[in-house]
């Protein structure tokens, strides 16, 4: 699958969660490559950069708590976990991922 239609299968994925659980907002993120190395003085002649996993995220916000759900850069599900709402995890959310699509109340 490219990359347009996984996007797309995972907002089809958040429309649901929205609809069912009626959350406070869901939000589809990828997750911005990491500068691994670079070489080279002013001009780098070398710069690697790796994306890890997972490579989307579909984050539903709930009051107290927030479920991530984890894809792989192919689509495929790595599972989801709950976490209790931080300041530390909304800026982390906030900062490092790149916002594809959002739902909110």
């Amino acid at each position: 699958m490219n990359t347009k239609k996984i996007v797309k299968a995972l907002i089809k994925f958040a429309r649901r969660e929205y609809k069912e659980k009626r959350p406070l907002s869901v939000r589809v993120l990828r997750v911005k490559e990491a500068h691994v190395l670079s070489k080279g003085g002013p001009i780098k002649t070398l710069s690697v950069s790796q994306i890890k996993n997972p490579y989307y995220l579909v984050v539903v916000e709930y009051k107290n708590q927030m479920r991530i759900y984890s894809y792989l850069f192919n689509g495929v599900s790595l599972g989801a976990e709950n976490f209790d709402i931080t300041k530390s995890l909304l800026d982390e959310i906030k900062k490092k991922p790149v916002k594809e699509f959002e739902f909110q109340k």
